[in-house]
């Protein structure tokens, strides 16, 4: 929060290094936070503040905030996103959290290709799909895959990290906005996550 502490001469490339590194640690911050009251998502008492907003603004700042991760792994990160999508009656923190919880994901099981993410008016509905091109998931991982603390297995653990946590809280998320979440995969041809609001 105080870039002169690294003197008058800051490079402006260093100085949005910077400003991506605060982004990210306050919404790290925000992350620790949303485990520890997990416990208060599964029991139905998490109080959301809604507002109406253009979820189009959600997208781009997830995206932004995302580009690196892509950028490191020379991974495409393609979108979108309907020019008249309508205001979304939503916590806007929350709903940012699932998009980059999803393209986080997408992210760092892809390892060649990338991840488009599209979002759609349905109805009265707002659609979200991310789409990436990584091994897929195979029909019976994919029902253990919005539970807590769930991994496909250890290996992948390792290679890609992550607590098993994103796509639970996700989900929740969603529901208590009265949405949906749900996934089609299939092994050798990536998966897409989507969600409905």
């Amino acid at each position: 929060e105080s870039p002169e502490s690294y003197g008058p001469n800051l490079p402006p490339a260093l100085l949005s290094d910077l400003n991506v590194i605060l982004r990210n640690s306050r919404h790290l911050s925000g992350l620790i936070d949303d485990i520890l009251d997990l416990s208060q998502i599964e029991t139905g008492r998490w109080a959301l503040t809604k507002e109406r907003v253009a979820l189009s603004g959600i997208i781009t700042s997830a995206v932004d905030a995302l580009r690196p991760l892509f950028q490191s792994k020379s991974l495409y990160l393609r979108t979108d996103v309907q020019d008249d999508l309508p205001d979304v009656f939503c916590d806007r923190t929350r709903i940012r959290e699932v998009m980059l919880n999803l393209l986080s994901n997408a992210g760092r099981f892809t390892e060649v290709g990338g991840v488009h993410l599209r979002a759609w008016r349905e109805a009265s509905d707002v659609v979200v799909q991310v789409t990436d091109t990584g091994p897929g998931i195979s029909e019976e991982q994919q029902k253990r895959l919005f539970r807590p603390f769930e991994q496909l297995d250890g290996s992948i653990r390792r290679m890609h990290g992550g607590s098993g946590l994103g796509l639970s809280i996700s989900k929740a998320f969603v529901e208590l906005h009265a949405g949906e979440m749900w996934l089609t995969s299939q092994p050798g041809m990536g998966t897409s996550v989507c969600f409905r609001l």
